[in-house]
């Protein structure tokens, strides 16, 4: 079977004629989609990284925590070096670019330290926060999807020394 040619003068309308700039019409309905949904996974990817590294630095806060004992003398200088950790760990991630954004709540007294009653362990917790803002404004349709938001992660460990 021969397939229909559009004709090269066109004197009449030819049924191969018909679909001509159909692509390009589908093209322009698809293509927002298409950029959207392209948008959306970008922005989901950096949120899970920027979230995956916010807990590696929660967590280095809080290895630095269970691994260095302190006193009552040296509980000042555990605590800034439980945040230096954590900021130490967020510095090489890309988009960290301002490190006083990144806030690491450890213990603010050694009453805040958690003793466990019946074992006498002693336990901490690191809670870090990081601002996090997305590329697209997600507002559509009354659907709103904030573009600005914290994100916080606490870890908490026994201490073994």
């Amino acid at each position: 079977m021969e397939v229909p040619v559009c004709p090269a003068i066109r004197t009449k309308r030819h049924p191969a004629c018909s679909r001509r700039g159909a692509s390009a019409a589908e093209l322009a309905i698809i293509l927002p989609l298409l950029v959207t949904i392209t948008l959306a996974c970008i922005d989901f990817g950096r949120f899970a990284y920027s979230y995956i590294a916010l807990t590696n630095a929660a967590r280095a806060g809080a290895s630095y925590a269970m691994m260095n004992n302190y006193s009552s003398t040296t509980f000042v200088t555990w605590k800034t070096n439980i945040t230096a950790a954590a900021r130490q760990e967020m510095t090489g991630q890309i988009g960290y670019n301002t490190p006083t954004n990144l806030t690491v709540s450890s213990p603010a007294a050694t009453s805040d330290v958690i003793v466990d009653a019946t074992t006498g362990l002693r336990r901490v917790a690191v809670t870090v926060s990081y601002p996090f803002n997305s590329i697209v404004s997600w507002t559509f349709g009354g659907y709103f999807i904030p573009s600005s938001m914290t994100m916080q992660r606490t870890v908490v460990v026994r201490l073994i020394r």
